[in-house]
């Protein structure tokens, strides 16, 4: 009887040092899965770049562009069709590893700016923070197909090479209840790309 109640005890411990570890690991799994997370996380571009990581002849021709600016963050980014789509590049897509190209987000008087250049220190286009749209392209959204949708306030007017080019697209989103999309307009109000908000 005794020997009885002492191998009960003694599978009631072993089972319980399983239970136990069994927790653990599931705990450290989970901890894993953060992590793994963490790390898409880092993929997708929540990490900036450090600038010793940036090509020379991007820094370079960066600054020779914009020898004054208030603060600069580099970012990686991967490849996109920079010929056709030059205006169109989606900073949801920041990577850190083996970027084809880099977005430098930075500010000239108060005004945020993103130049992107290829990894060969082409420049792709810059990215100007806007406070109004031009007359044509309100108008254009307040006739079209998104009149009746809510306008963003991050509006941008993006450039072909130098922010005094004249070949430049403006930027917007819209918004209604749970969709969203990225209108890319030329300056006349001619609709150029619409990008829903995956």
């Amino acid at each position: 009887m005794k020997r009885t109640i002492y191998s009960l005890a003694m599978i009631a411990l072993m089972a319980g040092t399983t239970l136990t570890s069994c927790g653990t690991s599931g705990q450290k799994g989970d901890a894993a899965q953060a992590n793994s997370n963490d790390t898409s996380n880092v993929a997708k571009g929540k990490a900036k770049l450090d600038k010793n990581k940036v090509p020379k002849t991007v820094t370079d021709l960066f600054y020779a562009d914009y020898p004054v600016t208030t603060f600069t963050d580099y970012y990686g980014y991967p490849s996109f069709d920079y010929v056709n789509d030059w205006y169109g590049y989606d900073p949801s897509l920041y990577v850190n590893d083996y970027p084809e190209t880099y977005v430098i987000d930075f500010a000239v008087d108060s005004t945020g700016y993103k130049a992107v250049y290829d990894k060969n220190g082409k420049k792709v286009a810059i990215h100007k923070a806007v406070s109004a749209l031009p007359q044509t392209i309100s108008t254009a959204l307040s006739q079209g197909a998104y009149k009746d949708w809510a306008i963003g306030k991050d509006k941008e007017e993006i450039f072909k090479d130098k922010d005094a080019d004249k070949l430049k697209v403006y930027k917007v989103s819209v918004t209604k209840g749970n969709e969203s999309h990225t209108l890319y307009f030329q300056p006349d109000g001619k609709l150029l790309k619409d990008k829903k908000a995956a």
